[in-house]
């Protein structure tokens, strides 16, 4: 059961540093904790504080401060210090027995995650006023000192939830036995608390903050897709070493990857050109997007390309997860800084760089043209900003072009690949890489673009 102890913390700054002002702690119990905690002592309880100022001076050091029955709670005696900010770095509750019953832990340490706030809590204090500060504290119990960090007034005692836990690759009934794996998980509490833990393949013991009802588990494994799922504390704490919550990921839910690099032979790549309209470039060995001085005729030239990958390898039951777009280049095009103004071409600020757009007509590799471009959308087009890189490529998450997202007109367009052009107009260099058809070295395999499709099996 959580124990509330009443804690409230000024944090407006102080810039009067004239006269003094008060601290006070005051403890509440609530129902059996106040019984339990009272019958534990015969006379009283201790804080042990420590609290340094903003330059980190020392104000109190282990200072013991006396609490005293008050109904179901406790109250300790007002400290006068001098008005200010202050930063509560210790805070213990000491029975008179010399035990540690409750402490607050320090940020960083090893049980920090279970508060929402670990300590140094900061407070201030005004002039003639009495300041209550809040920290949250956890049982002792057999923790060792160095598992904690301390002080403040009033505390939120939070009860740490123990439980075991395992997860598995569950194969259904068509395949072999399960087999416990490693994973990680994700606790989430209803207000919002929440922590990561790494899980080996055998029952895992894990600690989570206590006090709620109801739980939610988001289990990962790379190459599978997120299990979500509830537990109550109930449930958690019935579980042992030998009988852990089973956690499972479905084989069903795998992640499989697709990896389409065709090359000059299977390769449907092609470039078109404003200063020969009529012209193609089937064979062209850049995939590219630029905006480029013309030599011989002085005048600016620009280019765009087309690229369409073959899925007829894709099972047809596959649902399309993720889809990375791989571009390698030889030598980057040189581009003026000046032009990489925003990289959010939503927000509205002037931006350049390149579009990657659906193509929604067939066209042929060796039959289109600047003239008779295919028709494109863009309303799930993907930007590329420019890059200055140390390696010589990008990786483009084109989802959207293949999964689009919602549709207002609900209108269900075909995919015919890719257009690559610059945007919003040709102003920007632009970007050259390789297309299908380059060719230099026993190597260039590797230059070719390459489309990896991740997907799932019903």
């Amino acid at each position: 059961m959580m124990a509330a102890i009443g804690l409230y913390s000024c944090d407006n700054s102080i810039t009067d540093n004239a006269g003094s002002g008060n601290m006070e702690f005051s403890i509440n119990i609530p129902d059996q904790g106040a019984k339990s905690a009272q019958d534990s002592i015969s006379a009283s309880f201790h804080i042990l504080i420590s609290v340094v100022d903003q330059d980190s001076n020392a104000v109190f050091t282990d200072k013991m401060i006396p609490l005293y029955t008050f109904g179901t709670g406790f109250v300790s005696e007002n400290i006068e210090i001098r008005s200010g900010q202050y930063f509560l770095t210790k805070f213990m509750v000491i029975n008179t027995a010399g035990e540690v019953i409750y402490a607050s832990p320090l940020a960083g340490s090893p049980l920090a995650y279970l508060v929402n706030r670990p300590l140094p809590l900061r407070f201030n204090i005004e002039p003639g006023g009495v300041t209550r500060v809040i920290p949250e504290v956890l049982v002792v119990g057999d923790q060792p000192p160095s598992q904690f960090g301390y002080l403040n007034f009033g505390i939120q005692i939070v009860k740490p939830l123990d439980f075991w836990v395992v997860a598995v690759l569950d194969p259904g009934d068509l395949m072999p036995p399960i087999v416990m794996t490693t994973a990680r998980l994700i606790v989430y509490a209803p207000d919002g608390w929440h922590y990561s833990f790494k899980l080996e393949p055998y029952p895992n013991h894990l600690v989570i903050r206590g006090g709620y009802g109801i739980y939610t588990f988001i289990l990962e494994k790379e190459g599978y897709q997120p299990q979500k799922m509830q537990f109550s504390a109930s449930e958690l704490r019935a579980t042992t070493k030998d009988n852990p919550l089973v956690l499972k990921i479905p084989y069903g839910s795998a992640i499989h990857k697709l990896v389409l690099q065709p090359g000059p032979e299977d390769g449907k790549d092609a470039m078109v050109s404003n200063l020969e309209p009529e012209k193609n470039f089937g064979d062209h060995r850049y995939f590219e997007a630029t905006f480029l001085s013309e030599p011989i005729l002085t005048v600016m030239r620009s280019n765009r390309s087309l690229i369409q990958f073959d899925l007829g390898s894709l099972p047809k039951s596959a649902t399309i997860r993720k889809v990375v777009l791989r571009l390698t280049y030889d030598i980057p095009i040189p581009f003026d800084s000046s032009y990489v103004l925003n990289t959010q071409p939503s927000s509205g600020i002037a931006w350049y760089g390149g579009v990657l757009q659906q193509i929604v007509e067939p066209w042929d590799e060796h039959k289109v043209t600047w003239n008779t471009q295919p028709k494109t959308i863009e309303y799930n087009q993907v930007y590329i900003a420019p890059f200055i890189r140390n390696v010589n490529f990008i990786e483009v998450d084109v989802t959207r072009i293949f999964v689009p997202p919602v549709n207002t007109d609900q209108v269900v367009y075909p995919n015919h690949g890719m257009l690559f052009r610059l945007w919003p107009y040709d102003r920007f260099p632009g970007f050259r890489f390789a297309s299908s058809d380059y060719q230099l070295a026993s190597s260039t395999v590797k230059m070719w673009p390459a489309l990896t499709i991740y997907y799932t099996l019903p």
